[in-house]
């Protein structure tokens, strides 16, 4: 694969605008009518992608070290809270196994005992054993329910759930920062190989070594330094993980979203739904319903849509609405709903989401960071905005928690007109 694809296809198309212009750059060094290379636009090429790589490295390691402190600060409230406080199922059985386990809702002697001797026609004895069971089941269920939603609104475990997966993402953003600097420092030396090559000079050692030198970043250091530093809080943060009730890990967890211009903030959440269960099914919104919801026109149509999120969920249904209650009731069980075996999750970018108050009245209800400096609307802006100049302040604006640009006074940038596909 020639090392242009290779640039585009990894670089992430959130970050595509800062890197080096290797296609560009590669295309001055073509014969044009004089059969010569554009010598004075490679180089303006090329000081330009040094300086949109600088500005966007500079302001990402302000961003990051003034981040460090935030997930300093979470990993603090987690050892504060960590110690007893958060009720387990394992801590309850001490107390209470004795009248819900299944065993003992069996005849025998010690049984027998604590009903006080109660003698049962022998004919009646295999019904009785039965109704038992079934009793013993449906009080374990209901108890291991209340389990779920106070294991799911204790301190403990939402410490633990904000600092780990922001640790887990920040982590996954200091390797996606790592490789990018290691890409754009391997297209300087290619595009500058190239030419070398083509014009019959020797500039490449020595332009590169100046490259280095005035962006000593691209050897990583700081953020290695950083990553190091993440991973020594992680598993700090494994181990001060709650004990979690029995079958938490077998529920099946709800989601609904647009997923419009699928980036890596759509990836750490769907990858942090795992923390509450095994089986993630997803709704999404048609291309109607979300114009409908948004005044825009998606940039993906649904199909798009749909394959960007199935590698990371296990099964995908469509909303044709603007409110998603009746789709997400429809799939939503009564035998899970009765049985405790399912949770809604999402970003807490939008808390009070359409449908919570029938979702919260029938499972639990679980909310993990969103990855900040990152969202739809900024890649929208970026790439799809019909105005150059607004596309230009969009690339180095400042973003909201939500990962909005904003201007100066603080407010989201807008597109010129909507953008249809």
């Amino acid at each position: 694969m020639k090392f242009g694809k290779t640039l585009s296809e990894k670089t992430l198309k959130e970050w595509r605008f800062y890197a080096v212009d290797y296609k560009a750059l590669k295309k001055t060094l073509k014969d044009d009518a004089d059969n010569k290379p554009d010598d004075a636009e490679f180089f303006r090429l090329l000081e330009e992608s040094e300086r949109k790589l600088s500005k966007f490295y500079h302001d990402k390691e302000k961003w990051a070290r003034g981040y460090m402190e935030t997930l300093e600060e979470r990993v603090a409230s987690l050892r504060e809270v960590s110690p007893g406080e958060s009720p387990t199922v394992s801590a309850a059985a001490s107390e209470s196994t004795d009248s819900i386990s299944e065993d003992d809702s069996l005849s025998g002697d010690e049984n027998n005992e604590k009903s006080e001797n109660i003698t049962i026609a022998p004919e009646l004895e295999e019904t009785f054993t039965k109704l038992s069971k079934r009793q013993s089941f449906g009080t374990k269920q209901s108890w291991l329910k209340d389990e779920y939603r106070k294991m799911g609104a204790s301190k403990h475990f939402k410490a633990f759930i904000y600092a780990k997966k922001s640790l887990a993402t920040f982590d996954r953003e200091l390797s996606f920062l790592l490789e990018f600097l290691d890409l754009n420092k391997t297209a300087f030396s290619k595009i500058l190989k190239k030419f070398d090559k083509r014009t019959g000079s020797s500039i490449r050692e020595g332009k590169m070594a100046e490259i280095v030198k005035s962006h000593a970043f691209l050897d990583g250091e700081v953020l290695r330094d950083l990553k190091e530093h993440v991973g020594s809080l992680i598993d700090e943060v494994n181990a001060l993980k709650p004990q979690l009730p029995e079958g938490w890990e077998n529920r099946k967890v709800y989601t609904i979203g647009c997923f419009d211009l699928f980036h890596r903030g759509h990836q750490n959440v769907l990858l942090s739904l795992r923390e509450f269960g095994y089986y993630i099914v997803a709704g999404i919104h048609d291309d109607e319903s979300y114009f409908k919801l948004k005044n825009k026109y998606t940039i993906d149509n649904l199909e798009t849509r749909m394959a960007n999120v199935k590698p990371y969920v296990d099964q995908i249904y469509v909303i044709p609405s603007t409110d998603p209650l009746l789709y997400i009731k429809s799939m939503v069980s009564q035998q899970d709903i009765y049985t405790g075996a399912c949770c809604y999750a999402r970003g807490d970018d939008m808390l009070n989401f359409p449908g919570r108050e029938w979702v919260e009245s029938v499972m639990p209800v679980h909310f993990v960071p969103r990855t900040e400096a990152c969202s739809s609307t900024l890649i929208r802006t970026i790439y799809h905005a019909d105005d150059e100049e607004t596309r230009k302040k969009a690339a180095f604006a400042k973003t909201r928690y939500d990962g909005k640009p904003i201007d100066e006074d603080g407010n989201v940038l807008k597109f010129s007109k909507a953008v249809s596909t």
